[in-house]
């Protein structure tokens, strides 16, 4: 493990940040939460290419000195849900409590973690707690989503074709509980792992790694997944390493296919993720004809890719020639 700074082990919990190829917004995200709640240590845990990033951790750890307790290291294996549970076990060593994810494009409110780890202490039921996303994008079309089960009512919900609801937005209530969480500001204590980790099957950005971690531990293992009012924060979703829009479709597709298929005994159906599908295809594509939106064009290509890719997978040997097989017969 390589120190840049400080370290503290009798600290209730540890801010957990996961990156790649991501320096500017990893200098941004430390410094916003070491100025939220001075005290708590920081890990990152990085998969760059280069060695750009941790420039950036001793650049900030030389400019706050003492005050910082920053702890940096290469992560063993790239991919976001991978290096999650690398960070848990580092956290294990450290003896912490409390392990607060977040995002590298994330910025904190003051007192965002400090908000949060007291309301582990006031409600020891409780076994992750989820920030206020105050930019989170209000979702359209509701009427014609929740025909397709694309949406619900219900706040920070799962459907049964595998979409989900957010329950991070402004307005969300201390009391309700939720069936996931979302990544760029998630809290959970040491605990939980015991009981379920990230799918470490899922590689690079990891799309959904977070609702399915949050799924299995509140449907699977009944665990509490409430939201914190007072500790909210900015998702600023960088452009910096994303994959194109279309390979993002593509692979949520196949993922969200996958997921809902080995998640039917917690009440997910097979059926209602295929109409679900149809409604995001014939959504995006009416989006692209009647505004010429692009980025909806790209969205569509992909999940037809997705949906391909499924096809193939599951009748390989319909869509390719069989071995021998006379061609046009």
């Amino acid at each position: 493990m390589s120190m840049i700074a400080g370290e503290q082990r009798d600290t209730h919990g540890v801010v957990v940040i996961c990156t790649k190829d991501r320096p500017r917004e990893v200098e941004r995200c430390c410094m916003t939460a070491h100025t939220a709640s001075p005290n708590i240590p920081i890990l990152v845990l990085d998969a760059s290419t280069a060695g750009s990033t941790r420039h950036a951790c001793e650049s900030i750890a030389c400019r706050y000195k003492s005050s910082l307790n920053l702890i940096y290291r290469r992560a063993q294996q790239p991919g976001l849900a991978r290096q999650r549970n690398e960070a848990v076990g580092i956290c294990r060593e450290l003896g912490v409590e409390v392990l607060h994810f977040i995002d590298d494009d994330t910025e904190v409110s003051h007192e965002y973690f400090d908000a949060i780890e007291r309301r582990f202490c006031q409600e020891p039921t409780v076994m992750g707690i989820g920030g206020v996303i105050l930019n989170q994008p209000s979702a359209n079309n509701f009427t014609i989503k929740r025909a397709f089960l694309l949406q619900s009512r219900r706040r920070g919900y799962v459907l049964r074709s595998g979409r989900n609801t957010v329950g991070q937005y402004p307005g969300a209530r201390a009391a309700d509980r939720v069936d996931w969480l979302s990544g760029c500001s998630m809290s959970y204590r040491i605990a939980v792992f015991d009981k379920a980790m990230f799918d470490d099957r899922l590689k690079g950005y990891s799309l959904g790694e977070d609702l399915d971690f949050g799924f299995r531990l509140s449907r699977g293992h009944l665990l509490v997944l409430v939201v914190e009012p007072s500790a909210t924060c900015i998702h600023h979703l960088t452009p910096t390493a994303r994959d194109s829009m279309r390979a993002i479709a593509r692979q949520g597709t196949q993922s969200a296919q996958r997921w809902v298929s080995e998640n039917r005994g917690l009440g997910l159906s097979r059926t209602a993720f295929w109409w679900a599908t149809l409604g995001e295809i014939l959504l995006h594509t009416a989006r692209w004809i009647l505004s010429d939106d692009t980025d909806a064009l790209q969205q569509t290509l992909g999940i037809l890719d997705g949906v391909v890719a499924i096809i193939r997978k599951s009748f390989p040997l319909s869509i390719r020639q069989r071995p021998g097989a006379v061609k046009g017969l």
